[in-house]
């Protein structure tokens, strides 16, 4: 049988339908054509203007800002974790696919105390698990999870993690990759200190840069 092409895009070019960068949309790239200066008066304003923008689509106004980040969003990943996370702290990694496994590796080459919580790569995490864990190690400051595991593409229950983190005291750092933009992520209903994210994904924007909200 003969194997069927992906689709083209408005450029002619195939749709990118990978993990990683998706395909940028055609007004992003026509936006990019124009050379624009650091300092000019317009691109401090759609500078300000996107940022502003990320923070409404996270529902954050208010209570918290965007931080652009000049790299991939594993560098944001990275960012969020090690500026968090003091040194004296401790993060329990939830885990139940390659995104989760990353968070756990960074967190330990930065030097900080990490628990894990591990499920199979179809299971989310278990709650009643989860609470129990912070329960019982009072050591644990902050709670890592995955919004949407792009390992096997599994939604994580972040609301109820988000409500369960809060309700033992602790904090919620989000990587939230695969899903910010396209799924919920309302900072009013779901309670996190930080969530990770890039420009390449649901935005369909260029690769390279991340940003934490």
């Amino acid at each position: 049988m003969p194997i069927a092409k992906p689709a083209a895009s408005e450029t002619g070019d195939p749709l990118l339908l990978t993990p990683g960068p998706l395909t940028t949309s055609t007004a992003v790239k026509q936006a990019m054509v124009h050379d624009w200066g650091s300092r000019d008066a317009e691109f401090l304003r759609i500078n300000r203007m996107v940022l502003d923008r990320i923070v409404e689509l996270a529902g954050g106004e208010g209570t918290h800002v965007t931080v652009p980040m000049q790299g991939s969003g594993t560098f944001a990943v990275e960012a969020m974790i090690t500026s968090f996370v003091p040194r004296d702290g401790k993060l329990l990694v939830l885990i139940n696919g390659a995104y989760g496994q990353r968070a756990r590796k960074i967190a330990e080459i930065a030097g900080r105390a990490v628990a894990v919580h591990e499920t199979p790569e179809d299971t989310p995490p278990d709650l009643t698990r989860l609470e129990k864990m912070l329960i019982e190690d009072k050591a644990i400051t902050h709670v890592f999870a995955v919004h949407c595991e792009t390992t096997s593409g599994i939604l994580n229950p972040i609301g109820d993690i988000a409500a369960l983190v809060a309700r033992q005291g602790r904090r919620l750092l989000v990587d939230s990759m695969s899903a910010f933009g396209a799924l919920e992520s309302d900072a009013r209903q779901i309670h996190y200190d930080a969530m990770a994210a890039s420009w390449n994904k649901c935005l369909e924007g260029v690769a390279g840069l991340g940003f934490v909200v």
